[in-house]
């Protein structure tokens, strides 16, 4: 029974061995800065605030005062399916520090020389998925959850300076570090009473930790005028890290085991596993742990902003990925993991971010909406070593991912200024004969300091 449900599971889902495995560090942009978000993340081309030192370092030289800044965010994911007719909903909530850093201008004769340094959540890994339905001719019914719970956080140190009157470069050092704790857990009832058992439960796990690894982001801002300028232009190009992934398994020895076995009576056993001549022997689960590399490619970012009127901000960027460009290094003994095969299953993205900012004339108030666009660049299909077919169908994005964004900033005493935003993102996919309908609400709080 196990047998048939885990290989349907595998070759629609990807969730067993190596060459279904997706690189949680690819992809996964949760935002950075919350005058930022607000603006739908259009900020490489301002970049004026701590938040520079993720969208585009160049952009610290505008500052010109100390600066302390914090940040907060609560996420919520819901991911609504349908498979063979069935519907299901699964949903993942947390609360987590989003950000702390600080600017520190450095006085100098002519033009302006800044350092920041701080640190930021960048992804999050989180997503759940809930399938119900029938197994087959063996008349069970199938809740079967699958989720993932984690983040990556960066540690930067960046600096900028004035090369000319209106031209800035800058440079960041980041230090990467995360982890994502993975959950697979297959439950079948026999809702017709059809054997002596009426319950099987199997679950395995996977935490993957994701030891420091090092980038570099390279800035340019050019602003016209200098002091209040009306256009400005910005440019990134960011080095792609080398994760060294170290992982933990663990899970039962066969597809014929099981964690827990309810019987009719009330019985229940724990870790078992079915034999041939239909009997349950004790089982022990299993532990492996592993490592393996995988390089990830260069990033760049194009950004512009102006002030078309006066009290109104229009900012639009761009930044591309060449996930297709994906690497490993050297192999995984266990061949648990690093089985992608990059050129084909994944696709090099460009995600578009627009974003106004209004300052409200009167009261210390900003308002702020945007959008942007974040495709999905994982495409399938989940074998890369099987042809495509109905066993193992490609990605297809019925929607993209976007996001609505709303913001707003309010200052107080020209020194403390309290920030909010909120965005909203979906998109639509099929593999398979699996629907997935799935929504991102993000509500960001920072508050920072000048003086």
């Amino acid at each position: 029974m196990r047998v048939l449900l885990v290989g349907t599971v595998v070759l629609t889902l990807g969730l067993g061995g190596a060459q279904a495995q997706e690189e949680r560090v690819i992809d996964h942009f949760s935002g950075v800065g919350v005058r930022a978000m607000g603006m739908g993340g259009a900020f490489a081309g301002v970049a004026d605030d701590f938040s520079a030192v993720y969208w585009n370092p160049a952009g610290l030289a505008q500052l010109r005062q100390f600066e302390v800044y914090t940040g907060f965010l609560r996420n919520s994911f819901t991911d609504k399916s349908l498979q063979a007719g069935t519907p299901a909903s699964a949903e993942l909530e947390n609360t987590r520090f989003g950000s702390l850093g600080v600017v520190l201008p450095y006085p100098v004769y002519r033009g302006s020389l800044v350092f920041a340094a701080g640190f930021n959540r960048v992804k999050d890994f989180d997503y759940a998925l809930r399938i119900l339905g029938p197994s087959g001719a063996d008349a069970l019914q199938t809740d079967n959850t699958f989720r993932h719970e984690g983040e990556m956080a960066v540690t930067s140190v960046a600096g900028a300076v004035e090369v000319a009157p209106s031209v800035a470069l800058g440079v960041a050092l980041n230090f990467l570090t995360g982890e994502d704790q993975a959950l697979n857990q297959f439950e079948w009832v026999d809702s017709q009473d059809r054997f002596a058992e009426k319950r099987f439960l199997a679950r395995d796990t996977f935490e993957d930790d994701y030891p420091t690894a090092f980038t570099a982001t390279l800035g340019a801002l050019v602003r016209t005028p200098r002091d209040k300028p009306r256009v400005r232009l910005g440019a990134t190009l960011s080095s792609g890290a080398t994760h060294q992934v170290r992982y933990t398994f663990k899970g039962l020895p066969s597809a014929t085991a099981y964690n827990l076995v309810e019987y009719d009576d009330g019985t229940v056993r724990q870790n078992v596993e079915r034999l041939a001549d239909g009997t349950f022997a004790q089982v022990v689960q299993e532990e492996v742990q592993g490592s393996y590399k995988i390089s990830l490619p260069l990033e760049f970012g194009l950004g512009i902003s102006g002030q078309p009127v006066g009290g109104l901000l229009v900012a639009g960027s761009a930044h591309w990925s060449g996930w297709s460009q994906t690497e490993y290094q050297g192999s995984d003994e266990n061949e648990l993991r690093a089985g992608a095969a990059f050129d084909t299953q994944y696709r090099d993205v460009t995600r578009y971010h627009l974003g106004v900012e209004w300052q409200v004339p009167v009261v210390a108030l900003d308002l702020r909406a945007g959008f942007y666009t974040d495709p999905l660049p994982f495409v399938g299909p989940r074998d890369p070593q099987l042809s495509v077919g109905p066993d193992n169908p490609p990605i297809v994005a019925r929607q993209d991912r976007r996001f609505y964004t709303l913001g707003a900033g309010l200052l107080f005493e020209e020194v403390v200024r309290a920030d909010l935003a909120w965005t909203h993102g979906s998109f639509e996919q099929m593999e398979g004969p699996l629907a997935e309908d799935a929504s991102t609400d993000r509500v960001l709080m920072g508050v920072s300091c000048r003086f």
